[in-house]
């Protein structure tokens, strides 16, 4: 059923592109497909860039729970990124063939027509129920108006909250009652700020249940609604909440300009240097080990989402490579593969899972499912490093905290710099890092391995 609506979802997309298209075209006073091959072409680009700009851009991920203001983000992500991709095609070839009032008309009609394509998508999966995620709520407070949000949570179950019971504000600071929110895998929080007596000692240790267990808090108010802007807030019916303790990267704005610059980054990166750096290590690789030349492995993503992480294979074909990690002078590495993982070129196709959107240029790095089974037990808030998503490099990497694990500190060393970066994630910090990395590539790691 999933695969059948995105498949359906792309369909009336790329349909409405041809429509947009076309009155575009007749606007512009063009004869549809008359001026010489120019049109077509330019269409076949827009349908192609439609199709790479749906996957990308996230639209796929578009569902029950959506609502405007981030289905907005996700639109200006595909338009970015079809506008782009058009653009290129424009100036690649004589663009004397093309009316730029024309583009611009088809590129504004698509993004009318894709706003209230995804507007009428979601309400379709809301009655119907289909693709809504079950968080396990609980609630804080008893006067009139908590009841009354409550039943907002039961009727707006779109939103995805299933709540469960809810308690006195005092009893959530009872030692037990941890325990009974892990053993029952509640997973939000909603507190009525009205009744709710906040110091530091309890703001601290929510904020440590938020990073250690993932658990998230939600502030509701009688008063929200007169004080605070609707962009500051979400809606469960007529009642406003706002989320506590948030991160820089929770802010839409700040994740769409990151995910903007992930995927111009990639394509670049694609179009300059992948497209005669890749042929060259396939060869290489080729030569020294044979097939096969990639390697995938599954790591958890942003909330410990699974997906296949992409690597140049640097290692001859062992049962343990999905077990058992990398050690320095490991007799499993063959020649090519130890010069790529010196110079990090092994990690290179990862910028395939960054244009798929499982992976960012820069985050904490993905560790092998049995590292994080392991560490989660064993480290304080080690879980926290998948509130973003995955890196091709992170702070923890350009700080020296890369290579074999020794001992539990050096684990400890990379949560601790990977913690630092999600709680005060900047668009300048990133960049930084980036340029770091370039630098350890050109002179080479001594941490690598």
């Amino acid at each position: 059923m999933k695969y059948n609506l995105l498949l359906v979802h792309l369909i009336i997309i790329l349909l409405a592109t041809v429509f947009n298209f076309s009155v575009a075209t007749w606007l512009g006073n063009d004869v549809f497909f008359m001026v010489g091959r120019a049109y077509p072409s330019l269409l076949i680009v827009s349908l192609i860039a439609s199709v790479l700009s749906f996957f990308v851009s996230n639209q796929k991920s578009v569902n029950a729970t959506t609502q405007i203001p981030q289905l907005i983000f996700k639109i200006i992500e595909y338009m970015v990124l079809q506008s782009f991709l058009i653009l290129i095609y424009w100036f690649a070839v004589n663009s004397i063939h093309y009316n730029k009032e024309h583009i611009s008309t088809f590129l504004i009609l698509n993004t009318i027509s894709l706003l209230i394509i995804n507007y009428l998508y979601i309400q379709f999966l809301r009655r119907k129920r289909i693709g809504i995620p079950i968080v396990k709520t609980i609630v804080l407070g008893e006067n009139r108006f908590v009841q009354q949000f409550i039943n907002s949570l039961n009727d707006n179950h779109w939103i995805g909250f299933d709540y469960k019971s809810s308690y006195n504000s005092e009893t959530f600071f009872q030692s037990s009652f941890k325990d009974y929110m892990l053993e029952n895998e509640i997973e939000a929080v909603f507190i009525n700020w009205d009744e709710f007596n906040l110091n530091k000692e309890r703001e601290l240790q929510m904020r440590n249940m938020t990073e250690e267990y993932g658990i998230k808090f939600y502030a509701i108010s009688e008063f929200f609604g007169n004080y605070l802007l609707p962009s500051s807030y979400n809606l469960s019916g007529n009642f406003p909440y706002i989320q506590l303790f948030k991160f820089p990267l929770d802010n839409p704005i700040k994740s769409t300009s990151k995910r903007v610059f992930d995927i111009f980054f990639s394509i670049v990166f694609f179009v300059t240097i992948a497209s005669w750096l890749f042929p060259i290590i396939i060869i290489l690789l080729w030569i020294n080990q044979g097939f096969p030349i990639f390697f995938s492995q599954k790591r958890h993503g942003v909330d410990n989402i699974e997906f296949d992480c992409y690597k140049f294979r640097t290692m001859v074909i062992n049962k343990e490579g999905n077990k058992s990690i990398t050690v320095r002078n490991d007799p499993r590495v063959t020649k090519i593969g130890r010069i790529l993982r010196k110079t990090s070129f092994d990690e290179l196709p990862q910028f395939w899972n960054v244009l798929k959107g499982e992976m960012s240029i820069v985050g904490p790095r993905p560790h092998m499912l049995e590292q994080n089974f392991y560490y989660n037990d064993l480290i304080q808030k080690y879980n926290f490093r998948h509130y973003v998503k995955p890196g091709i490099t992170g702070l923890a990497q350009v700080s020296g905290f890369r290579g074999e694990i020794k001992e539990n500190k050096d684990m400890k060393d990379r949560v601790q710099s990977d913690l630092y970066y999600i709680r005060n994630w900047s668009f300048g910090l990133d960049i930084s890092i980036i340029y770091r990395t370039v630098a350890n590539m050109i002179k080479g790691d001594k941490n690598a391995i």
